[in-house]
């Protein structure tokens, strides 16, 4: 058996096993053919080919252990793992069930050419909405329909619609995005025109709908017997309904239950506010789009202060670089600090013993068990859980969390938080504990 196909082996199985372990969504996006094949098995390391580099990154920064973990249940030894960008090897798949898309006219509407998927910051808190989204743009219709994203305003949902916008234009594909109040004033203005018939020819001759803040049609009940219909003309011929809201279904109290329905009958995602990690990718990426070049020292500090969503944030970023060119001071952490102020209670959560006495209980362990030395699942994951906050939503560094868990050494401690991470994106579950315990802790302490 050649390495090639030793490796084809190996892969495809540790495909069966990643894709119990990971959302559809995800699997679907990065790791099924054409996006990842087995390039070559050569000593002890199974080399995999990503589609491009998108591809490539994703799976280096966010499923590597994932990966690992089911190579190394297949092999049963320590094999290696490289991950290489290798497109234009790819040799289509007679047996793959990929769709193709038929290129037709664009319809001429304005978008953002500069949120993308390629610039759009990845993290534990909006990954299952970017790959939904990736996937809804690949192949509109045929996966998730319809996709509703819901999160708090500044979080990413509208440059996700303008990245599948975006997608959907390059693909040559015919779609309209606008927002809900648009579409109400032009239903309406239908209505006292007497053009309902060009309304709804308009809206059912489109390959996809992208309609933003669905919330806005709450206890409009003329526009949402519109909506109804042109929904329904639309998913009956398999196009594509992209949706997003500031809330989720359950909190669309007055919008009719026949249309909360018709969304629960799809993909439902959610983006939660970004990690510490994710927020410093961030403004990372947003000096590079202007060109400075900041201090790591300086974007830690930026990153670390309390914000309700990310566009706080960028204020902030914005505003020091304002003020320094307004006042010719040097860009370093003193002029930062003196710019901005200092960081909120030097950040969300002030007691470390505290988080830990929260997770201890909320997992119903004892605290001795929670800082112990057992690797049973049931103390593992919430010591992990434990480590995850602490270095997220508290300014101690990574050996002292260590020294509250027994002396445990940093590298050790930033497994655990790179563990939770990767979860976090494929586990509901791990989600919604985490949501919970920091929330509490967030409630307690203002």
């Amino acid at each position: 058996m050649d390495s090639v196909t030793n490796g084809n082996d190996i892969w495809k199985t540790a495909l069966g096993d990643i894709e119990t372990k990971v959302t559809k969504p995800i699997f679907e996006t990065w790791f099924k053919y054409p996006k990842t094949k087995a390039k070559d098995f050569s000593d002890n390391v199974l080399t995999i080919e990503a589609l491009d580099g998108f591809v490539s990154d994703y799976l280096e920064k966010r499923m590597f252990t994932v990966i690992s973990d089911a190579v190394q249940k297949q092999t049963k030894e320590g094999v290696g793992i490289k991950i290489v960008v290798n497109g234009s090897n790819f040799i289509p798949d007679v047996n793959s069930d990929a769709q193709s898309i038929k290129p037709i006219k664009t319809a001429g509407i304005k978008i953002n050419l500069h949120y993308t998927f390629e610039n759009f910051v990845l993290g534990p808190s909006n990954e299952l909405a970017h790959a939904a989204s990736l996937s809804v743009s690949d192949a509109p219709g045929k996966t998730y329909n319809p996709l509703m994203i819901y999160s708090e305003v500044g979080l990413g949902k509208t440059h996700l619609l303008h990245s599948i916008a975006n997608k959907l234009n390059q693909n040559k594909l015919n779609f309209y995005y606008l927002t809900c109040e648009d579409f109400t004033n032009e239903y309406i203005k239908s209505i006292r025109t007497n053009s309902t018939e060009k309304f709804r020819e308009k809206y059912r001759s489109i390959d996809a709908l992208l309609l933003d803040d669905i919330q806005f049609l709450m206890g409009k009940e003329q526009t949402q017997e519109g909506f109804f219909h042109t929904f329904n003309a639309l998913h009956l011929s398999g196009k594509q309904i992209v949706i997003t809201s500031d809330r989720p279904i359950s909190g669309l109290k007055l919008l009719e239950d026949r249309i909360t329905s018709r969304l629960s009958g799809g993909l439902v995602v959610d983006i939660q506010f970004p990690d510490f990690e994710t927020r410093l990718d961030i403004l990372k990426q947003k000096s590079k789009i202007k060109n400075i070049k900041l201090d790591d020292q300086i974007l830690s500090f930026i990153a670390n202060r309390v914000y309700h969503n990310v566009r706080e944030m960028e204020g902030s970023l914005n505003k020091i670089l304002a003020l320094s060119e307004l006042t010719g001071k040097t860009l370093d952490l003193e002029a930062t600090e003196e710019l901005l102020g200092a960081p909120e209670d030097s950040g969300v959560f002030s007691d470390p013993d505290e988080i830990i006495q929260k997770v201890a209980s909320y997992y119903q362990i004892t605290i001795e068990d929670l800082k112990g030395k057992s690797r049973e699942q049931r103390y593992a994951t919430p010591r992990q859980v434990a480590m995850f906050i602490l270095r997220e939503d508290s300014k101690i560094n990574l050996s002292s969390i260590g020294k509250l868990f027994g002396g445990r050494d940093h590298s050790t401690v930033l497994h655990a938080i790179r563990r939770i991470q990767t979860d976090a994106a494929t586990n509901q579950n791990l989600r919604r504990d985490l949501l919970s315990l920091r929330s509490s802790i967030i409630n307690r302490n203002n």
